[in-house]
């Protein structure tokens, strides 16, 4: 089972996987990918994949169907059957998306679509906007007006919001209709509303897709890389032991390290433009430079509430984030041989409290739905959850859920020193 196949590959190296993911592309590099049977040579596409080559080269002589299935427009369909025309049959034992499991999760995929679970939902959308954006305008009035706590605070819960609203237009989830459509509006108001929270998009797509694809997967998924700050221990008496005199801390100052993440976003966002050349990220240095020049004006005089502000939209943020993977299991490498839906059943959970906790956190709330169907409309997930529990419970699935006190528990608990080297004794 896929909870056997897991207990047996946690705690290994992945150091491997850390080079393969990470090392540049040669021009004389081979790299295939299964998809639909069909070992596809992707070798020339590397470079202009829009989801970048690292993508393809974790998925190198890997099936990668369900996630391309995920992921990908009707265009990118069409452009992929013109790539697999000759090409050779994949291996059949590396097939996993043509096992019973994957192949009953692609009839529940079907099943969704044809209750219009995928159709657009404008009136959440909307509603969305409207709890995003409204509180920051508010918070700007009121700052200069003489109520700054208030203002800085309001300011902050737009920017989370922020987080999650352009994280569903990126997703390409929001706005329906023919591919163009699709991508290019999406991706015009996810960029407008990434530029309000300040961050670039495309720092944001390079770490955030490949955490969709390989969620979990230790050296492919950058989301958990949190070392040398936090090291989630998940009571391994060998990993405790290596922990420095800082790091035994680390359940104390796990929540109140939380604050820093915008802080630390923001940095990773400019260094990833800074890391590349200017003819291609002029657009988002220009309006990153524009968030920033309304920040400056806007909070004059009164920096020390930016800085709360700040503090307040990483801890808010982070809180939620941190409580839907990073406790839960981590898988070695990519070769594990695991559907889609089994891996995300041990890497994802859930983030109980019904609609408005739902609402408030963006829907990541729902992350295991979320994580199998990325492109269904946030406001649908809701109606897929009980099809995803009973499709769970069908194949001896864990569906992981808790409230968020409980989830930022279990994140405590899996960072902790003394626990377990008293489980060693």
């Amino acid at each position: 089972s896929a909870l056997h196949r897991s207990s047996r590959i946690m705690g290994k190296g992945g150091d491997g996987a850390v080079r393969l993911a990470t090392r540049k592309v040669d021009a004389t590099e081979s790299l295939n990918v299964h998809l639909y049977g069909k070992a596809v040579d992707v070798s020339k596409f590397a470079q202009t994949h829009p989801g970048g080559a690292k993508a393809l080269r974790i998925f190198d002589n890997r099936d990668a169907t369900e996630q391309f299935e995920m992921y990908h427009s009707p265009a990118a369909h069409k452009m992929m059957r013109a790539m697999a025309k000759g090409a050779p049959d994949a291996p059949q034992e590396g097939g996993v998306s043509q096992s019973p499991i994957g192949k009953d999760f692609a009839a529940l995929t079907q099943q969704l679509h044809q209750i219009g679970c995928f159709e657009p939902h404008y009136a959440d959308e909307a509603l969305k906007l409207v709890v995003t954006l409204l509180p920051g305008l508010v918070g700007f009035w009121l700052l200069r007006s003489g109520w700054p706590a208030l203002g800085s605070f309001l300011v902050a819960f737009s920017f989370y919001m922020s987080g999650w609203t352009s994280h569903d237009y990126l997703h390409h989830a929001v706005i329906k209709g023919s591919s163009r459509r699709m991508v290019h509006w999406n991706n015009a108001v996810g960029y407008a509303i990434g530029a309000w929270q300040g961050y670039a998009v495309g720092w944001w797509r390079a770490r955030h897709n490949t955490h969709h694809l390989v969620t979990n997967e230790h050296g492919n998924d950058p989301d958990i890389m949190t070392a040398p700050v936090l090291v989630y221990v998940r009571n391994n008496p060998k990993i405790a032991a290596a922990l420095n005199a800082a790091q035994r801390w680390q359940q104390w100052y796990y929540v109140p390290a939380m604050s820093l993440m915008d802080v630390y976003w923001r940095f990773e966002s400019v260094q990833y433009l800074a890391a590349r050349p200017l003819a291609k990220t002029w657009g988002s240095w220009l309006l990153l430079g524009a968030h920033y020049a309304a920040l400056l004006t806007l909070y004059r005089g009164q920096l020390g509430w930016l800085l709360f502000t700040l503090l307040v939209r990483g801890f808010l943020t982070g809180l939620v984030v941190f409580s839907t993977h990073y406790g839960e299991d981590i898988l070695d490498g990519g070769r594990h041989g695991m559907t889609l839906v089994e891996q995300t059943a041990l890497t994802s959970r859930n983030i109980t409290g019904g609609y408005l906790v739902n609402l408030l956190t963006g829907y990541i709330s729902l992350q295991t739905e979320h994580h199998l169907w990325p492109m269904m409309p946030t406001g649908h997930l809701e109606r897929a959850q009980p099809l995803c529990r009973a499709f769970f419970k069908k194949h001896g699935l864990l569906y992981r859920e808790s409230n968020l006190y409980e989830c930022v528990k279990y994140n405590i608990k899996a960072l902790e020193y003394h626990s377990a080297l008293r489980k060693a004794d």
